[in-house]
C-alpha cells in the first residue's frame, strides 16, 4: 500500500484511544477530499463514470463516520428504495469497512471486536464493522435493517448492532425455494418495514414515491445490462475498483438519480473505448480486496495490456423485471430472485452464462475470509466451470483486512492463473 497512506492511517489509529472525535473528523476530511477530488478534479486517466460514483460514494462514507444524522443502517442484499422515498440515508456498512481498509487504519477495529468477543475466524467485513461501534465511531441510526440472503453474518452482527444502538431491528427472512410464494412473504415482510421505518424516523411513506424510485431502479438496471453488452469488447482503464463501485450502483444505490446517471455514464464510456484488443478476459466472483496495490498494479497498472476484468457477479446477481405499480412485489423479487438465494448450483448457473455472454477466458473465484456460502460452492463451481473449457482460480483471502490476505502470495497465483489463460509476462 502507499506509504502515505500507511503512514496517515497509523496516525488515525494512535488518534482511537483517546482522540475518537479527532479520528472521526480526520478520516471524514480525506473522504471528502477524495469525494472533492474525483467530482470536481477528474482524472483524465479514468473512466468518468468511473470518478462520478466514486465522489459520491466518498461523500456517503463521509457522512457515515462524521454521524451528524440518523440513517437506516442496511445489508448489501437490503433493497433500498423504502429508505429513499422516507429521504432517510442508507449505509452499507461493508462499504465504509472498505473504505476504512482503503485508509490502512483497520486492524485496530477489527482488534476490538475481537475484544469484545467476535471469533478471528469471522468474517472481516462485520468485524470493522462491530470495531467501529465498540470504538464509538458510528452513529445510532433510526434502525437496523437486514436480510438472511447469502450471509450468516449479518444474523449476528446485525441483531448486536441493534442492542448495542437500543434501536429497531427489521430481519426480513427470505425463502430458500424460490418462486412466486416467496416472493409474496417477503413482500408482506417489506411492508411491515416500511411501517417500522415510518415510525422510527416519524414520517409517513410516500406511496407515490416509492413507485418512482422503483421505475428509477427498473431504468437503472436496463441501462446496465446495455453497459453489460458492450463492455466485454472494450478497454477501460481500470477494472477493479469500478466493478467494486457498480456493486453499490446495482444493490443499495438502485432509485437514486446518482445510480442512473452512473449508468448512463457507463454505456458512454464503453461507447467511447477502444477495443480491448489482446487483453485475456476475467469474470470475478463475490467481493474484490482494491487494498492490494501490487493486485491493483495487475488489472490496472498503466502498462497493463494482459489482463481485465469485465464484469463479476455481484453487479447481475438480481437483474429482474420490476413493476412500479407494485413497489413492494418487485423489490421482493430482487431478493427472492437473486443468484445468491437457493442452491448454489443457480449462481454458478448464472456466472456460465455470464462468462459465456461475456466471452470470459477465465473465472476468478474470491473466497472472502469467513463467507462461508462462496467457500462452500467453490470446488464445485471450479469443477463446473472447467468442464466448460473456463479455467478457474479459486483464491482463498480477504477484501478488507490485509493481515489475511495473503499479500505476494495472492499475487503469485494470480500470476500463474494469467499464465495459464495465456497472459502471462
Amino acid at each position: 500500500m502507499n506509504q502515505t497512506v500507511e503512514k496517515f492511517g497509523a496516525y488515525l489509529t494512535k488518534q482511537l484511544p483517546d482522540h475518537p472525535a479527532r479520528f472521526r473528523r480526520l478520516t471524514a476530511g480525506a473522504y471528502r477530499l477524495i469525494g472533492l477530488q474525483t467530482g470536481r478534479f477528474p482524472s483524465k486517466k479514468r473512466a468518468p463514470s468511473r470518478e462520478y460514483i466514486q465522489s459520491f460514494t466518498a461523500g456517503l462514507m463521509a457522512s457515515m463516520i462524521e454521524a451528524k444524522k440518523p440513517a437506516a443502517v442496511v445489508n448489501i442484499f437490503m433493497p433500498c428504495e423504502i429508505f429513499h422515498a422516507l429521504k432517510v440515508p442508507a449505509y452499507v456498512p461493508e462499504a465504509l469497512a472498505t473504505y476504512i481498509s482503503c485508509t490502512a487504519c483497520e486492524g485496530a477495529f477489527t482488534q476490538a471486536a475481537e475484544a469484545a468477543g467476535a471469533p478471528p475466524s469471522f468474517c472481516s467485513y462485520h468485524r470493522i464493522l462491530m470495531g467501529l461501534a465498540e470504538q464509538g465511531i458510528t452513529g445510532k441510526p433510526y434502525l437496523i435493517a437486514n436480510t438472511t440472503l447469502a450471509c450468516d453474518a449479518n444474523q449476528l452482527t446485525f441483531r448486536y448492532l441493534a442492542d448495542k444502538y437500543q434501536v429497531p431491528h427489521v430481519v426480513i427472512d427470505v425463502p430458500y425455494e424460490v418462486s412466486e410464494d416467496s416472493v409474496l412473504y417477503v413482500a408482506d415482510q417489506l411492508r411491515d418495514m416500511a411501517r417500522i421505518a415510518e415510525e422510527a424516523v416519524g414520517r409517513r411513506l410516500d406511496e407515490g414515491l416509492l413507485k418512482e424510485y422503483v421505475a428509477r431502479s427498473a431504468k437503472t438496471q436496463k441501462q446496465f445490462v446495455q453497459y453489460l453488452r458492450a463492455r466485454a469488447g472494450v478497454h477501460l482503464p481500470e477494472s477493479l475498483t469500478p466493478e467494486l463501485l457498480n456493486i453499490m450502483t446495482m444493490h443499495p444505490y438502485l432509485g437514486l438519480p446518482e445510480a442512473e446517471r452512473h449508468t448512463q455514464l457507463l454505456k458512454r464510456d464503453v461507447k467511447e473505448a477502444p477495443p480491448i484488443g489482446d487483453r485475456k478476459k476475467i469474470l470475478w466472483m463475490h467481493v474484490m480486496p482494491n487494498w492490494n496495490d501490487t493486485l491493483k498494479e495487475i488489472f490496472e497498472g498503466a502498462d497493463n495490456d494482459r489482463v481485465e476484468i469485465i464484469g463479476c457477479d455481484m453487479t447481475y446477481d438480481s437483474l429482474v423485471k420490476m413493476d412500479p405499480e407494485h413497489p413492494y412485489e418487485s423489490l421482493a423479487r430482487r431478493i427472492v430472485m437473486n443468484t445468491f438465494n437457493g442452491p448454489g448450483q443457480r449462481r454458478i448457473d448464472a456466472t456460465l452464462r455470464a462468462a459465456k455472454k461475456l466471452g470470459a477466458d477465465g473465472i476468478l473465484l474470491f473466497c472472502q475470509w469467513g463467507c462461508k456460502q462462496t467457500q462452500g460452492l467453490a470446488l464445485d463451481a471450479k469443477a463446473a466451470f472447467e468442464a466448460e473449457g473456463l479455467p478457474t482460480l479459486v483464491l482463498d483471502s480477504d477484501g478488507c483486512d490485509r493481515s489475511n490476505g495473503g499479500g505476494g502470495q495472492i499475487v503469485t497465483r494470480i500470476e500463474a492463473f494469467l499464465e495459464q489463460i495465456g497472459a502471462g509476462l
